[in-house]
């Protein structure tokens, strides 16, 4: 699978792909609100697949504004829309869980 390409500056949301959910960042949580950053003396962003991130805000609804996230797997960022419909896809599996229970 190809890797995302990101930009300094851009926004995203955090959805850990399988490298990130095994080795985690430094200070980056599922579902929060990213920022790419490229930081002096570090790789650019896309490098080998890679970008620095800086949180603005958790995924619990908490501001962060600038906090150092760490270095992330570009996979792992995600739009608004990708987001929600992830969002939608875990809702419908834990009501189709719940509701096989019953």
């Amino acid at each position: 699978m190809a890797n995302k390409k990101v930009r300094a500056g851009q926004t995203f949301y955090f959805v850990p792909v399988m490298i990130d959910a095994l080795h985690p960042p430094y200070n980056v949580e599922l579902g929060d609100f990213v920022q790419v950053v490229n930081l002096p003396g570090c790789p650019r962003a896309n490098t080998m697949g890679h970008c620095h991130v800086n949180v603005l805000m958790r995924g619990n609804g908490v501001a962060t504004p600038g906090t150092f996230g760490g270095l992330v797997c570009t996979n792992s960022l995600v739009t608004r829309e990708e987001y929600m419909e992830y969002l939608r896809s875990k809702i419908t599996k834990y009501i189709d869980a719940h509701e096989a229970r019953a």
